[in-house]
């Protein structure tokens, strides 16, 4: 998560958008004391040309009464305006590695120090012997116009965050080893291990882009193939190369019809439990139900997070 600005005094509302290839989502949460929140407002807009900032502006004019007097707002990064990269944990203080890092990444991502903007997480558990951090990094110089647009809606803007955190936020349930695969349309899925409620492996897997794409016929006749082969990949290295419990189930989060050949296909080729995401209840009479919301939903929830750590 990229912390950016705080503080200043605003309205209830948690405003969040979520950008990602040909589209940008708004979620509008409404957080309430000793209870979950509440969702007000989930919609999109098409973004052609990747003209973010345009359909953001469209969204804050739209939805206006929630975005006035300066809310709490997030930036949700989808593939392709970030980059995820794994590297040596710097021998530094805890308090000096996210300051550190577009110089470490400097021969790793596309874009050159000045230009980063960069933070990290570390994943529970690692290879034996290794001490790695996930930077994830984006261009200042991409994300200006965009940028631009928020902030025409809040001065108080609190993170921009990475989708593949934001969607970690929605599986925070999964207790048994768990798959979980992600996946927008046009951008490569996501295939994440979570155990006990945290994220244990992440994997970006550009191959699936077209996943949720697939008909009905097309699951029949062994369209869903490439999918079982990761996610056993998957399964495979959070069992042997890290050594942990055997992954019991496999969940889809993605916009593919939802046919009970679909789950009944997972389970023949990988001999685990196949479900569909559940969105939790606050979520369930507002959310898209395709999934297209979700990375804005966990980046609300981590605003959520944050502003009540700044209270």
């Amino acid at each position: 998560m990229l912390n950016f600005l705080r503080a200043h005094k605003s309205n209830q509302f948690i405003v969040t958008f979520a950008v990602r290839k040909g589209a940008v989502h708004l979620v509008v949460v409404e957080p309430h004391t000793e209870a979950m929140p509440s969702l007000v407002v989930s919609d999109e807009r098409e973004v052609k040309e990747d003209d973010f900032a345009t359909a953001i502006r469209q969204l804050a004019h739209e939805y206006s009464r929630y975005c006035r007097n300066h809310p709490q707002v997030s930036l949700v990064l989808g593939s392709g305006l970030y980059q995820s990269v794994a590297l040596d944990r710097p021998n530094l203080p805890e308090e000096e590695i996210a300051t550190s890092l577009r110089y470490n990444l400097r021969d790793l991502v596309e874009f050159q120090p000045e230009d980063c903007i960069a933070d990290y997480y570390e994943l529970p558990v690692q290879l034996p012997g290794q001490n790695k951090i996930t930077a994830v990094a984006a261009s200042k110089e991409q994300l200006e116009g965009v940028l631009q647009a928020v902030h025409e809606v809040s001065d108080n803007v609190c993170a921009i965050i990475a989708e593949e955190q934001a969607v970690t936020e929605m599986f925070l349930s999964l207790s048994e080893p768990t798959v979980v695969v992600y996946q927008q349309a046009n951008q490569p899925a996501l295939l994440q291990v979570y155990r006990e409620g945290l994220l244990q492996v992440n994997r970006s897997v550009r191959a699936l882009e077209k996943i949720s794409e697939l008909s009905v016929e097309e699951v029949r006749m062994g369209g869903l193939q490439p999918l079982s082969v990761e996610v056993q990949r998957s399964a495979d290295y959070f069992e042997r190369q890290l050594r942990q419990r055997p992954v019991t189930d496999v969940v889809l989060a993605v916009a593919i019809t939802k046919h009970d050949d679909v789950l009944a296909k997972l389970h023949e080729d990988l001999g685990l439990t196949a479900s569909w995401a559940d969105y939790p209840d606050w979520a369930q009479e507002l959310g898209a139900g395709d999934y297209s919301d979700f990375a804005a939903l966990g980046g609300a929830l981590i605003t959520l997070k944050i502003t009540e750590d700044s209270k």
